[in-house]
């Protein structure tokens, strides 16, 4: 057995993303580890430095104690659209994740700003040499926020609920479930290697959050939604106002762990040095934009490209620019026109790439292009494989597929959320570019919620949807890959090259195995047609500290001077 305490989790090393997804993606404002340094008015910041950004006549030469007086009672970030809910193991939404990773619910392990898996709720980890069982040491004296302490039936409720709700992770462990040792032990004994266990629980989709066993026992028994979001985080669940905004508040009986300071993506020491935070549901870009400028919100996330030089030009904000997301088209692959592989190809043969981008994200700067279904920055997973067909724009190529496939004329049907405005955009130009090539297009369009409804419930409605995925440590995590998931990806080949990759100890070898996988879902089977990555932008007043961004903003150890 290896034992695993505060060092990341062995085998990270050989998975874990470049220093440059690193510097792209781990920008934050204030004076965090992932900060940039006070300088010109407007300047955008650089990821990995270090500062505080408009708080420093506020907080010279006090200690914490004393700035405290300083700090405001709550912080207002923007979110672009309504969570369905926040229970993040029913959930892939980013946007519930947003909310209550990390600050509501935490998990056995968490990754690091180096995208490695670290312990969380588990002091440490035991793995066995051939990667096929963990034994899990839980943190002692954790509460959840409804006064329980944390113990072993409440990780096994959890985990096995998780793995039950996570295709990927079913896939992974197989028949496997989280077994109690004692009360602060668990483990899980699988049949085949499982190198990247810990990646997975880190990085999932789907989060591992642990939860009550009692609030899992008291789930919805139709949806599994439970009823109380109930966590061992620094915030608590306090109110959510329908399309209005999300509420939470300090945990006063939380105990952080680890070194005041040492905080790392979404792992290491926590405080909710600010009482109250909302989360304020704003759909419409010019409504954040004046709500930044008027102060009615602080922090916000994706605001229109049209309006980011705005912000970079005004000494009262800091301009963050993250790496982002891979927009995709999904196929619906369970039935109809995008179950048909002739259909697929030839959607992906009429795409202009740079349009559908250009469309959504206003400025080439914005955005990069290529193939890879791994993003570019991570070197070891990157693939130019298939390459070819990706980008066509090859009208004449889509017509001559649509015969194969013995089209006549009906509508594909494309499903997409109209409060997503960048992916409505896309689905225009789509549409258009359809159009043209000979095929009938319709749009479906629906606030996220109805959205995510039909998406995941009713397949018989649609024939593909729009959608962004941000990194993933490994190939095998992409949810978009899964067998279960909305678009239901069940190509034999691809299903067991991810077996295999998840199975095999010899990184080289899953490298190739993963490259035949680009090549054959490229040219082949098209279970997505890629249109490109994004970069993000975030926003946020200059008075900032400790405010970090990692695919999200972090809150947990935020403070916003007056």
């Amino acid at each position: 057995m290896r034992k695993i305490k505060t060092a990341a989790l062995g085998k990270t090393a050989a998975l874990i993303l470049t220093a440059a997804l690193t510097a792209a993606s781990l920008a934050g404002c204030g004076s965090g580890s992932e900060t940039k340094e006070a300088g010109a008015a407007g300047s955008t910041a650089a990821a990995g430095s270090t500062a505080a950004a408009g708080s420093t006549d506020a907080a010279a030469g006090k200690t914490l104690e004393e700035k405290k007086g300083d700090f405001k009672d709550e912080i207002h970030v923007v979110l672009s659209s309504s969570p369905s809910h926040l229970d993040i193991v029913m959930t892939t939404e980013d946007v519930a994740a947003a909310v209550a990773q990390g600050t509501i619910f935490e998990q056995l392990v968490a990754l690091n700003e180096q995208y490695e898996a670290v312990p969380e709720l588990a002091e440490s980890i035991d793995v066995s040499e051939d990667t096929k069982e963990y034994i899990y040491h839980l943190r002692q004296g954790v509460k959840f926020h409804n006064g329980e302490e944390m113990k072993a039936d409440d990780v096994v409720a959890s985990m096995n609920r998780w793995i039950e709700a996570a295709s990927n992770a079913k896939a992974m462990v197989g028949d496997a479930r989280f077994e109690k040792v004692d009360d602060y032990t668990v483990k899980i004994s699988m049949d085949a290697p499982c190198a990247y266990l810990n990646e997975l629980i880190a990085g999932l989709g789907n989060r591992a959050a642990i939860m009550p066993a009692s609030a899992i026992e008291g789930a919805d028994p139709t949806t599994g939604i439970v009823k109380e979001y109930i966590g061992t985080g620094p915030y608590k669940f306090d109110k959510w106002e329908e399309d209005q905004y999300i509420r939470i508040v300090k945990n006063e009986e939380y105990t952080p762990y680890g070194t005041d300071g040492d905080y790392s993506g979404w792992a290491g020491y926590k405080n909710a040095y600010t009482p109250t935070v909302y989360y304020d549901i704003v759909t419409d870009p010019g409504t954040v934009t004046a709500g930044l400028q008027t102060g009615e919100y602080d922090v916000a996330v994706d605001i229109s490209y049209d309006n980011i030089d705005m912000f970079k030009n005004n000494e009262d904000f800091q301009v963050q620019q993250t790496l982002g997301e891979e927009a995709m088209l999904i196929f619906n692959k369970k039935e109809g026109m995008g179950a048909d592989e002739k259909i697929r190809q030839a959607v992906q043969a009429a795409l202009n790439c740079d349009d559908i981008m250009l469309a959504a994200y206003s400025k080439p700067e914005f955005y990069d292009l290529y193939s890879s279904y791994m993003f570019r920055e991570q070197s070891d997973w990157y693939s130019e494989e298939g390459s070819g067909c990706y980008n066509a724009n090859d009208p004449e190529k889509t017509k001559a597929l649509l015969e194969e496939a013995g089209y006549n004329g009906e509508p594909f049907k494309l499903l997409v959320a109209s409060d997503s405005q960048d992916f409505y955009k896309m689905a225009v130009v789509v549409k258009s570019q359809l159009e043209a090539a000979g095929m009938n297009c319709e749009l479906l369009t629906y606030d996220w919620s109805t959205f995510v409804g039909i998406r995941n419930n009713e397949p018989d409605q649609y024939n593909a949807f729009i959608t962004s995925f941000s990194p993933k440590v490994m190939p095998s995590m992409n949810l978009y890959l899964s067998s279960e998931w909305a678009g239901w990806c069940t190509d034999e080949t691809i299903q067991e090259g991810l077996v295999s990759i998840n199975t095999d100890t010899s990184k080289e070898n899953a490298i190739k195995t993963w490259n035949e996988l680009q090549k054959y879902m490229n040219e082949t089977s098209v279970p997505v047609a890629k249109f490109g990555s994004n970069f993000r932008f975030m926003v946020c007043k200059a008075g900032f500290e400790d405010l970090g961004f990692f695919e999200k903003p972090i809150v947990v150890n935020a403070k916003l001077y007056e």
